[in-house]
C-alpha cells in the first residue's frame, strides 16, 4: 500500500538549477514542506523525515541527534522565500502543460490546470483524459458515448412483422389443436360405445355363437381404422410443429443478421479507438523482467510485472554465468561469461514485441576483447563499453576499459586503463559517464574495494569519487535519478549482506536505506515502475535463492514478490 506522503520536487522540473543546500537529505530532491532538526539545522521534506522517524529510528539521519515529529522545527524564512520564488513546471507537464509558475502558486495552478487527469463519465468507459478534453472526448471520441441509431426504424418494422407472423402461426396452430381435440373426444365416445356393445355381445355370446366370427372381424376393422386416424392426426401435429420451428428458425436467422451488423459497427469503432489509444500511449502495455542463466544453468525466464507471473522461455545454447547482459536493436544479448570455460562470444534473442517459446537464440557477430567472466558492461550509443573482469587469455584480473562496436565491422579497442583491476564489480551509465562501483582486485573477498570511479566517455578521463561506507563485491546496482543504489553483496569475509546504500553521483554522499528482507550476494537487480526489484543470489547458508523482493520509495519498505521458477546466482537480468 502506498504511503500518504510525497517525495520532494524533482530537480528537472525547475526552470533553473536549485542550490544543493535546498535539497532533502533523505530523498535528495528539492524540499517540499521543509522542516529541520533544531540543533544542527539539517533540512528534510516533512513527509520524508516523518516516515523516517516512524519506520526507522528517532534520530536525525544525518547527525544522529535525537529527534521526533514534535521536536521538528520550521526552516528559516529565507529558505521558504527562496523556494517559493523558484519557477517550476506544472505537475501535469508530462500530459502537455508547459506552464512555469512560482512554487508558492503551484497548488492553485494545478487545481485549475486544463491538463488535470479526469475519468470519462460515459458508462463503461473509465478512460483517463485531460480535463480540457473531457467534453470533446465524451461527446465525439468515446466508444461508449450515446449514438443515434439510423437503422432503428427499419429494425423495429422487421421485428413487428415477425411478431405478427408468429401470432398468425400461433392462431393457426391453436385452431388446428382445437379441431384435433374435438376429433379425439368424438373418437373416445365411439370407443366407449364400442366397449358397451362389446359387453352386450359378451352377455349374448351364448346365443350368438354363429355370429361371433363376423363380429370379431368388424371389431378388428374398427380398431384398424381408429389407429389409422390416430396416426394421421399425429402426422398432422408433427407437420404443424415443423412449420412452427421453420418460422422460429427464420426469426433466429434474422436476429443473428441484425446483431452481426451491430457488432460489425462496434468492432470498427473499437478498432478506431484502439488505434488512437495505441498511438497516444506509444509503448508496450506491460513491462517485463528478463532473467538469463546463472551458476550451472542455461534456462531463461521472464516476469510480467503487472500480472505478477513468471514464464520460461527457450534456454540458451549452454550454461552461462558471470556474463553481462544488455538490450540493443530489439534483442537481449548475453556477452561472455563462464560456460564450463570462459568465452568471448555473444548470444542473443529477439524481444520485439515480447519474447515467447517460438523464438530461438542466435549468435551475435560481435565479440568481447578476450575470453572473460565477472566483467561489467553498458551500452553507449552503438558501442558496448566493457570494464574489468577476469581475462582468461592473459590470466589476469583486468584493469581495462574496452570499446566493442556493435555495428559492423565490430571492432574492439582498448580506450582506458583504470587505476586498479576490478572483478565482480558494477557499472552504471549516467549521461556521458560511467560510474564504476566496488568489486575486488583479486579472486579473494579480503581484497574487496570501496572505491568509486567516474569515467568520462567523451573526455576519456577517469575521476576518483568519495568511497562507499564499506568494501563490497558481488553486489547488484541500479540507477535511481541522480543516484546509484548498491544492494547486498559480499563483505571482506565473503558473507552476504542485506545492506542497501543510496549514493549520490554528483555529491558523493552516501545514505543507508532500509535493509532487504533477505541477505544476498551474487544477486541481480532492476528498476521497474518506480520499484527496485532484487532477484536470486546466495544467502548466508550458501543456499541458491529463487526469492524476489521489491523496494518502493513511497512505501519506504521492502515486500516479497513471486519467486522465480528456478534458483539463480551469478545470473543476469534486464527490464524489457
Amino acid at each position: 500500500m502506498a504511503s500518504n506522503y510525497p517525495l520532494g520536487y524533482d530537480d528537472e522540473r525547475f526552470e533553473s538549477i536549485v542550490d544543493q543546500n535546498f535539497h532533502c537529505l533523505i530523498c535528495y530532491n528539492v524540499l517540499k514542506d521543509p522542516v529541520m532538526c533544531r540543533r544542527n539545522q539539517h533540512y528534510f521534506c516533512h513527509g520524508c523525515i516523518t516516515e523516517h522517524l516512524r519506520t526507522n529510528s528517532h534520530t536525525c539521519p544525518t547527525c544522529a541527534d535525537e529527534l521526533s515529529v514534535e521536536t521538528l522545527a520550521e526552516v528559516p524564512r529565507i529558505v521558504k522565500n527562496y523556494l517559493d520564488e523558484r519557477k517550476i513546471r506544472c505537475d501535469h507537464y508530462d500530459r502537455g502543460c508547459r506552464e512555469l509558475v512560482q512554487l508558492q502558486n503551484l497548488k492553485r495552478h494545478v487545481a485549475e490546470c486544463g491538463f488535470t487527469p479526469v475519468v470519462c463519465e460515459n458508462q463503461g468507459c473509465g478512460e483517463t483524459i485531460s480535463k480540457r478534453d473531457r467534453t470533446y472526448h465524451e461527446s465525439e471520441l468515446c466508444q461508449f458515448r450515446k449514438l443515434k441509431c439510423h437503422n432503428c426504424g427499419e429494425i423495429s418494422t422487421m421485428m413487428a412483422d415477425m411478431q405478427t407472423e408468429i401470432a398468425n402461426q400461433n392462431t393457426k396452430i391453436n385452431t388446428e389443436m382445437a379441431h384435433t381435440d374435438r376429433k379425439l373426444k368424438n373418437m373416445d365416445t365411439r370407443i366407449t360405445n364400442i366397449d358397451t356393445k362389446q359387453e352386450n355381445m359378451n352377455t349374448k355370446q351364448e346365443n350368438m355363437n354363429t355370429k361371433q366370427e363376423n363380429m370379431n372381424t368388424k371389431i378388428e376393422n374398427l380398431q384398424a381404422n381408429v389407429e389409422a386416424k390416430f396416426e394421421a392426426m399425429d402426422n398432422e401435429v408433427r407437420g404443424m410443429k415443423m412449420s412452427l420451428n421453420e418460422v422460429k428458425d427464420g426469426f433466429d436467422h434474422l436476429k443473428e443478421a441484425v446483431l452481426e451488423k451491430i457488432e460489425s459497427k462496434e468492432r470498427k469503432q473499437e478498432e478506431i479507438t484502439r488505434d488512437v489509444s495505441g498511438t497516444a500511449s506509444g509503448g508496450r502495455e506491460n513491462q517485463h523482467i528478463f532473467v538469463a542463466g546463472g551458476g550451472g544453468r542455461n534456462s531463461v525466464e521472464i516476469f510480467n510485472y503487472r500480472q505478477r507471473l513468471w514464464s520460461l522461455l527457450k534456454p540458451m545454447p549452454g550454461n552461462r554465468d558471470e556474463a553481462s547482459l544488455f538490450v540493443y536493436n530489439n534483442h537481449v544479448t548475453v556477452a561472455g561469461g563462464w560456460c564450463g570455460a570462459a568465452v568471448d562470444n555473444m548470444t542473443r534473442i529477439k524481444i520485439h514485441p515480447v519474447p515467447d517459446l517460438s523464438i530461438n537464440w542466435s549468435n551475435f557477430a560481435a565479440k568481447l576483447p578476450a575470453k572473460m567472466f565477472a566483467h561489467s558492461s553498458v551500452v553507449y550509443k552503438d558501442s558496448l563499453l566493457v570494464t574489468g573482469g577476469y581475462n582468461v587469455d592473459q590470466r589476469v584480473f583486468s584493469d581495462c576499459i574496452h570499446k566493442v562496436q556493435l555495428k559492423p565491422p565490430h571492432t574492439v579497442k582498448l580506450i582506458y586503463k583504470m587505476p586498479e583491476p576490478r572483478f565482480r564489480h558494477s557499472t552504471v551509465l549516467c549521461d556521458d559517464s560511467i560510474l564504476i562501483v566496488g568489486g575486488r582486485k583479486s579472486g579473494k573477498c579480503k581484497d574487496n574495494l570501496s572505491s568509486v570511479l567516474s569515467y568520462d566517455i567523451k573526455k576519456n578521463e577517469c575521476q576518483q569519487l568519495p568511497a562507499l561506507p564499506y568494501p563490497v563485491s558481488e553486489m547488484a546496482t541500479v540507477k535511481w535519478a541522480e543516484n546509484v543504489v548498491i544492494i547486498g553483496g559480499a563483505d571482506k569475509d565473503g558473507e552476504p549482506l542485506n545492506n542497501v546504500i543510496i549514493y549520490n553521483m554528483k555529491t558523493g554522499n552516501s545514505h543507508m536505506l532500509p535493509p532487504m528482507l533477505h541477505k544476498r550476494k551474487e544477486c541481480m537487480a532492476v528498476v521497474i515502475e518506480n520499484t527496485i526489484v532484487v532477484l536470486g543470489g546466495a544467502d548466508e547458508k550458501r543456499n541458491d535463492l529463487k526469492s524476489v523482493e521489491g523496494f518502493n520509495f513511497e512505501r519506504f519498505s521492502w515486500q516479497e514478490l513471486p519467486d522465480m521458477k528456478e534458483a539463480r546466482y551469478l545470473a543476469t537480468a534486464v527490464v524489457i
